[in-house]
């Protein structure tokens, strides 16, 4: 198979130039995607012990936010990203939205106090790095949300259907579509963060035994409680 940055594939190998906005209709179903439900209930229960321990105020920025999260804890200047239209309709109108690809494009220049990354492996690139670093005000700080390295490794090693660096996703049309998710171990990670000239201030982590109920056996047969399910990375400007 040939490796082209930015393409999804199918399972018969013909590249497919769609990306996340090929599944964003059906994205949010837990019985058709269990394992995205997951990951996005372990995001919630970061992000609530998050706003109720830092309250983070000024300008917010959610990239690649498909139905916010970041939504359910503040609104007020808050600003949505997306490469993907669908992905943006499903939030309130009242909503600053912004359809760009932040791996190549500019989200911001020197805008926000805050930049959040919820399940930010389909970007997780220098490209998108350096377009936080740039949106960023100085002082600011991001917040990077991945699935963690122990279930990467575990997981897609587990059987030939799956691929590194991709996610594959069973559609409700019985096709397996194979979008981009980069998630790299923690050194690699940090230094990503350092070339894209912010400085790493934390990590931290959900561990799957913080989810009140796993849906999802590619999670449960990989991961044994006491074990990461996600990575979060905390980066600052200056």
């Amino acid at each position: 198979m040939k490796s082209v940055s930015g393409l999804a594939y199918r399972s018969s190998e013909t590249p497919d130039l769609r990306t996340y906005e090929a599944v964003a209709h059906e994205y949010y179903d837990e019985w058709l995607h269990p394992t995205c439900a997951d990951f996005r209930s372990a995001s919630s229960i970061y992000l609530q012990r998050f706003f109720e321990e830092l309250r983070p105020d000024g300008r917010v920025a959610d990239i690649g936010c498909g139905r916010s999260l970041i939504a359910n804890f503040r609104t007020l200047d808050l600003v949505l990203v997306d490469q993907s239209p669908r992905m943006l309709e499903q939030n309130a109108s009242s909503l600053e939205k912004r359809c760009v690809d932040v791996e190549s494009q500019s989200f911001g220049i020197a805008e926000f106090d805050w930049v959040f990354a919820v399940l930010g492996d389909p970007y997780n690139s220098m490209g998108t790095w350096n377009n936080i670093c740039r949106a960023l005000k100085p002082m600011g700080e991001c917040v990077f949300i991945v699935p963690s390295s122990d279930w990467a490794k575990a997981f897609r090693r587990s059987a030939l259907e799956e691929r590194a660096n991709f996610a594959r996703f069973l559609t409700s049309t019985g096709e397996a579509i194979f979008l981009r998710s980069l998630i790299v171990e923690s050194e690699v990670q940090k230094r990503m963060i350092a070339d894209a000239n912010l400085t790493h201030i934390a990590t931290d982590h959900v561990r799957v035994g913080d989810l009140p109920v796993v849906r999802s056996t590619k999670i449960s047969a990989f991961l044994s409680p006491d074990q990461n399910l996600l990575d979060i990375y905390r980066a600052k400007k200056g």
